[in-house]
């Protein structure tokens, strides 16, 4: 039999090679893929859960975008072990390809966007019982994209824009962060006018008109389009929806893995310990039991608890305990941004320990990010507390910001929303300030504008919004920088026209000849 089976098999090969090559090309009924996976409504759905199960990667939300976003704006900074880690945060770029930091949050982020542009390529050629549904789906996709187009124009700016879905073969040309922002312009107004006003309680990890408002907000902001920020601004705090969200009576609720999802939050990204896995799980795309947990408080916490990967800078502190509250005591957001040396004298009373942990006389004035930290002892790899992505205070301080540039000088409202958000914490009106010359503050665009960088700083300290502020404020002169060194030094490494962004992979560019090294790199 075995004789005879080889001449008939190599017959058979001879006639296989002399026929169309496309008939090689057969379809395996029992794999998915992209030529029988697109079918149904529920196929979109899963899809659309793919491009959410982008949050949970190590190069996203996972961890590496609060030690990158915090590290490299001057509120933060990293003394990791690994030194191409804190270096990267550092503007010391040594290898462009450091699969840790640059190579992981370029691929995980454009994977996102990958199975984006997946979901909207085929979601109008597929039935659905309810276009409204298909609309929501659709709403979701596009802000989602928008979402990792963002933080990729945030950290890289010139890159290419992928609009469907990209094959290996594609070679995408460099657009500038103009051309990508624009477009995400674009795909979020499309994406308020789809999505719904509000969630039910099982879906609350899914964006709303809200959240796409947010987003554009900031996005209009960053490109400097004063008029189309303000008119999303107005729709989230004086428009309809102002009877969805409200300032958190108590600041700390925005940070508590116990009062998730409050009135304060225009989106949030949901982690869960509902799958209690090993340290790997989250490396395996195709594993329905990965973890879904955020490793930002073991990212943050000090060596011999956590991995210590990022800081705070101390400036901070110093900051804070600019001015009283009125009641007479130090602003509450210290006690729960940071430990740092002289916190119990500063907040008498309170727990001072650091994850149970007495403060180590040999961290000097080194100081520890508390937000986000937990009531896990000891810490786990992973926790459960949703992180907040957009924020209403975030809002107010934008909205003031937003009309001191749009009118020239600092208006009743924009003074009245810096107020706001002062007094949630017991601060005085910023014109009744007895450290800040409120009198000048609340009449002269400049001034106002130097503060709104303060307020920001204070409110938002340590939660990845600062790095795209210093961007949209700019750091494109000498006095500028040597003043951010004043308060990081870090920025005495900084090169004004080329640290603004990171390099990309040079093993992208190497691949793609019409993919462009970023300026100076």
């Amino acid at each position: 039999m075995k004789k005879i089976m080889i001449p008939v098999m190599a017959a058979l090969m001879s006639a296989l090679c002399a026929c169309d090559a496309s008939m090689l090309d057969i379809k395996n009924e029992n794999t998915i893929s992209t030529g029988n996976f697109w079918q149904s409504e529920s196929d979109i759905e899963s899809g659309l859960v793919a491009v959410y199960g982008m949050f949970y990667r190590q190069g996203t939300w996972t961890r590496n975008m609060y030690t990158q976003m915090n590290g490299m704006a001057d509120d933060g900074v990293s003394y990791a072990g690994w030194t191409e880690l804190n270096e990267y945060t550092k503007f010391i770029f040594t290898d462009y390809n450091f699969s840790e930091t640059n190579a992981k949050m370029w691929r995980e982020h454009w994977t996102a966007v990958y199975r984006a542009n997946q979901v909207l390529d085929h979601i109008d050629a597929i039935p659905f019982s309810d276009e409204k549904h298909r609309d929501d789906l659709k709403g979701q996709a596009l802000w989602l994209r928008s979402l990792y187009y963002y933080y990729i124009t945030m950290l890289w700016d010139n890159v290419p824009l992928i609009l469907h879905t990209s094959s290996a073969s594609d070679k995408p040309e460099t657009k500038t962060a103009d051309e990508v922002m624009s477009q995400i312009e674009t795909d979020l107004e499309t994406a308020f006018g789809l999505l719904p006003l509000t969630r039910d309680e099982n879906n609350t990890g899914r964006p709303t008109k809200g959240a796409a408002y947010g987003l554009l907000a900031k996005v209009y902001a960053q490109h400097h389009k004063w008029e189309d920020a303000a008119r999303c601004l107005e729709w989230i705090i004086e428009g309809e929806g102002k009877a969805l969200y409200d300032l958190e009576p108590d600041w700390q609720d925005n940070f508590s893995n116990k009062t998730e999802n409050n009135r304060e939050s225009l989106y949030e990204i949901h982690f869960s310990l509902a799958h209690y896995v090993g340290f790997d799980q989250t490396d395996n795309a195709f594993d329905p039991n990965a973890q879904l947990g955020t490793q930002i408080e073991q990212n943050q916490a000090p060596s011999g608890i956590g991995w210590n990967n990022i800081e705070a800078r101390r400036w901070l502190v110093d900051y804070y305990k600019r001015e009283k509250t009125r009641s007479g005591g130090y602003d509450m957001r210290l006690y729960y941004t940071l430990w740092y040396d002289g916190a119990s004298t500063d907040f008498p009373g309170l727990d001072h320990n650091i994850y149970d942990k007495p403060w180590d006389n040999t961290w000097g004035s080194r100081c520890f990010i508390k937000k986000y930290s937990t009531d896990a002892r000891p810490l786990y790899y992973w926790n459960d507390n949703n992180f907040r992505l957009i924020r209403l205070a975030d809002m107010l301080l934008l909205y003031a910001e937003v009309l001191n540039e749009q009118n020239g000088s600092p208006t009743s409202k924009a003074i009245e929303y810096v107020n706001r958000v002062r007094n949630r914490v017991d601060l005085p009106d910023i014109q009744d300030s007895e450290y800040y010359d409120g009198a000048l503050i609340t009449t002269n665009k400049e001034a106002f504008r130097e503060h709104i960088k303060i307020e920001r700083g204070l409110e938002l300290a340590l939660e990845c919004v600062r790095w795209p502020d210093l961007k949209r404020w700019g750091i494109d002169d000498n006095e500028t920088l040597n003043e951010i060194a004043g308060r990081d030094d870090d920025f005495n490494n900084f090169v004004i026209g080329k640290h603004i962004r990171m390099p990309i992979p040079q093993s992208d560019c190497d691949n793609n000849p019409n993919l462009k090294q970023n300026p100076n790199y």
